[in-house]
């Protein structure tokens, strides 16, 4: 597995340092000369690492200046609350994404240990880029969806899926196919950006990755559909909420 480079680590550093209200908005940060010292890191590496926090919106800097605070949160960053099944259907409709592939597998030994099924099961993929609204350039992550709903016609739902291409899967599942979705469960997990999707997703390499399993049962209590996106760090931001029961 590749490693953070130096410039990652402070810059991650620095994020948290941000978000907790140690470099509070409006204020200066250390300069390169006190960062590099902090971190045990060159000046130049300390650049590097400011110019990605300027490149997600959490400082700027001025010459002569120093680098300023602007924001807790990177201005590109899109935000997605998640209470219920509505919520995903939702969340579809006020994000764009954009198919770019739909293929029949099956699902070989290590997909299938990775998705939690049976090996041999098969399966229609669908990969989609997803942008947080319609006009944005910069991605905020990679979807791979894979329905393994048995009996189901693959191809038509394929050809469903290209003529529907804003619309959730599970939607169309469930208004085309006779799918009652039940629940759906959730796993998040941070890894680093595989090197094929850096270059798509437009992230600097090494990138730190958000990565979001869902998967969709119906009311059979069966796995339809498993969907597992990437969204490089500072790109998405999920919210919880969790109420005690009374």
């Amino acid at each position: 597995m590749k490693k953070l480079t130096k410039y990652n680590e402070i810059a991650l550093s620095l994020k948290d340092d941000i978000a907790s209200g140690k470099y509070g908005i409006g204020s200066l940060l250390p300069t390169e000369f006190e960062l590099s010292a902090m971190y045990s890191a060159s000046r130049q590496t300390v650049r590097s690492a400011i110019a990605e926090l300027a490149r997600q919106g959490f400082v700027s800097r001025t010459k002569k200046l120093g680098t300023r605070v602007e924001s807790a949160l990177p201005q590109n960053m899109y935000l997605h609350r998640l209470d219920s099944i509505n919520d995903l259907v939702q969340f579809s409709n006020e994000n764009k994404k954009v198919v770019q592939t739909l293929d029949q597998i099956v699902l070989d030994k290590q997909l299938a240990a990775e998705l939690g099924l049976e090996p041999g099961l098969h399966a229609l993929k669908i990969s989609t880029m997803r942008y947080g609204k319609a006009g944005d350039k910069l991605p905020i992550g990679w979807t791979d969806i894979y329905v393994v709903l048995t009996g189901l016609d693959l191809a038509l739902l394929a050809d469903r899926v290209r003529a529907k291409p804003d619309v959730l899967v599970s939607a169309i599942l469930e208004e085309e196919f006779n799918v009652t979705l039940k629940a759906v469960s959730q796993e998040i997990d941070s890894i680093l950006l595989p090197e094929a999707l850096e270059t798509m997703l437009q992230a600097p390499s090494p990138a730190p990755a958000l990565k979001v399993i869902r998967r969709y049962i119906d009311s059979n209590d069966e796995v339809v559909e498993i969907s597992i996106t990437l969204h490089p760090s500072g790109r998405f931001s999920l919210l919880l909420d969790a109420k005690r029961e009374m």
